[in-house]
């Protein structure tokens, strides 16, 4: 759903949610359910400052918040940050194949200056806006984070 319509559905997300809680709650009891919950709200808590700096969307971090509560918080984490050491390889690929450098750093440095000019945290970008070439699902970053931390966890 985020390549067709640049949203990760809630219809997708929460059932896979509801799925790790329920099976960590069969398998481990209060103390299961409690482990998914914390690795529920773990990646919320975390990436909640890059979502109201509009650098993240709601339906990534709860991606991530789904992801935790099947998996853990320690794979959670990993899966985050994989995933943002695998987008930065993207997002580079993608200003070397767009050739747009320039326009990259000099928006990020206004960005930089409009914050400490204001002496507050503005809004990054609007994600909705796609027209500015700035911008990539990060659901694919995620697919290779979580791919990349499961490659880490079977080779322990």
């Amino acid at each position: 759903s985020d390549c067709k319509n640049c949203r990760i559905k809630n219809t997708i997300v929460y059932p896979f949610t509801a799925a790790g809680l329920v099976t960590n709650l069969c398998i481990g009891g209060i103390r299961g359910l409690a482990f998914s919950l914390l690795a529920t709200l773990v990646p919320v808590f975390i990436l909640f400052l890059l979502y109201s700096l509009k650098m993240l969307g709601a339906g990534d971090i709860k991606l991530f918040a789904s992801i935790g509560s099947i998996m853990g918080t320690k794979f959670a984490l990993l899966s985050i940050v994989y995933s943002f050491l695998l987008g930065g390889l993207i997002a580079l690929i993608i200003i070397c194949f767009r050739k747009n450098w320039n326009k990259r750093l000099e928006y990020f440095l206004r960005y930089i200056k409009s914050c400490f000019l204001t002496l507050s945290l503005l809004p990054y970008t609007n994600l909705k806006d796609t027209s500015d070439g700035a911008k990539f699902r990060f659901s694919y970053a995620t697919v290779l984070g979580v791919l990349a931390t499961l490659i880490f966890y079977l080779q322990q």
